[in-house]
């Protein structure tokens, strides 16, 4: 309960020096980046209409994105910034948390298949060695559990990283946070069990720069958005939150007001694989779609990628039917079909994409908040969304 007071009583004292900046509504205009014939969609108005009903439930903004055997729906809802009273676009840009994961994943699939990585190396190999000094586990684990979150590596989202990031005013590096799980006990033997941490992710992305010689940034610009001409795709260490982004929002109180969440997730992006990549739903879309295309991912590392684990009761999420883990994705057995993709989550954002390969459709719900309700309010709009989808 200590930590909890501490980390509120913070959140509320800097909540009262923040000052909210007011741009105009034309900053967050974007030209359409893909061909939408949304208005002609069949189910148009009933999608639309789904979308708003739930947003009007308790979402700042939100955009939606259907593919359905009929064609190609996107929608948008709510704002993009209250107070500049910007209404959001289906064209918008937001931060999609740890759905960078699989953004991470590619690059080292991509990797894996020019020979460049091994899933079976060890990541030791690709760190500091300080780092493998300091951090319990990394000697025993390979790259396959870290993707797997098989690692027993422990998560640096500690008490006192949270606390820290939110009084400390600094730029954070990957150097910085990897020191939060300096000495800490590991939560298990390699490959003994599963938590998820975002410490792999974060050691996946050094591994990567070590490998390539690139910054990061380059990582992905070079080996996933580019390949796939993700023009919205954005990712940096340097200037972190791209223009034209959509702010974030979150519920703080409790009490259905809205504040910009901005100094709480800042200092979570641009450290590494776990989370910070911004984009839109169609070019996530694009992105999830094309992770079972071999000109993307040869076929022997979507089988790695996709050799599916149960996951631990504790892990089970029902409403999504997530109930399997993957090789750096993870799997959604809805009462309809399976899916492939990822959830995020960080103050003021809620993603969630989903690829159906079977019935090659798509499920990508984009939301700029975040509150203690709002999780019921989506799982009720993907209930609403695939009934139609799979109900044609």
């Amino acid at each position: 309960m200590n930590k909890y007071l501490y980390i509120i009583i913070a959140l509320a004292m800097l909540v009262q020096c923040q000052e909210v900046e007011v741009r105009p509504a034309s900053f967050y205009e974007r030209a359409a980046s893909f061909n939408d014939s949304s208005a002609t969609h069949p189910n148009a108005s009933v999608y639309q209409a789904i979308l708003n009903n739930h947003q009007r439930q308790g979402i700042v903004g939100a955009t939606l994105l259907v593919k359905d055997s009929q064609g190609l729906w996107v929608g948008a809802a709510g704002s993009a910034d209250i107070a500049s009273d910007a209404q959001m676009s289906p064209q918008a840009v937001y931060f999609i948390a740890s759905i960078s994961k699989v953004f991470t994943s590619a690059a080292v699939y991509r990797l894996v298949d020019r020979g460049l990585l091994s899933l079976n190396d060890p990541i030791s190999q690709y760190l500091s060695d300080e780092i493998v000094d300091e951090v319990e586990n990394v000697k025993d684990a390979t790259i396959a559990h870290l993707l797997s979150h098989r690692s027993g590596i422990r998560d640096f989202y500690t008490t006192k990283f949270d606390l820290d990031r939110l009084n400390a005013n600094q730029t954070w590096k990957k150097e910085d946070v990897i020191k939060y799980v300096y000495g800490k006990n590991a939560s298990f033997q390699v490959d003994k069990n599963y938590e998820y941490s975002n410490t792999n992710f974060l050691l996946l992305s050094m591994a990567l720069e070590s490998v390539t010689g690139l910054s990061f940034e380059e990582v992905y610009q070079n080996h996933v958005f580019e390949p796939l001409n993700l023009r919205s795709a954005y990712y940096s260490e340097d200037m972190i939150v791209p223009p034209g982004a959509v702010k974030g929002y979150v519920d703080l109180y409790n009490n259905g007001s809205f504040v910009e969440s901005a100094f709480l997730y800042k200092e979570e992006l641009g450290i590494g694989g776990d989370g910070g990549v911004a984009i839109n739903a169609y070019d996530l879309a694009v992105f999830l779609e094309n992770l079972v295309d071999t000109d993307f991912i040869s076929a022997a590392s979507q089988s790695e990628m996709t050799n599916w684990f149960p996951l631990p009761r504790d892990y089970v999420w029902e409403e999504y039917g997530q109930d399997e883990n993957g090789y750096g994705i993870e799997r959604f057995n809805t009462r309809y079909e399976s899916a492939i993709g990822h959830t995020g989550g960080i103050d003021g954002f809620s993603t969630y994409g989903f690829y159906f390969p079977e019935s090659d459709m798509t499920y990508i719900l984009l939301c700029n908040s975040s509150s203690v309700e709002a999780g019921d309010v989506h799982a009720s709009l993907f209930d609403e969304v695939l009934e139609i989808m799979f109900g044609q």
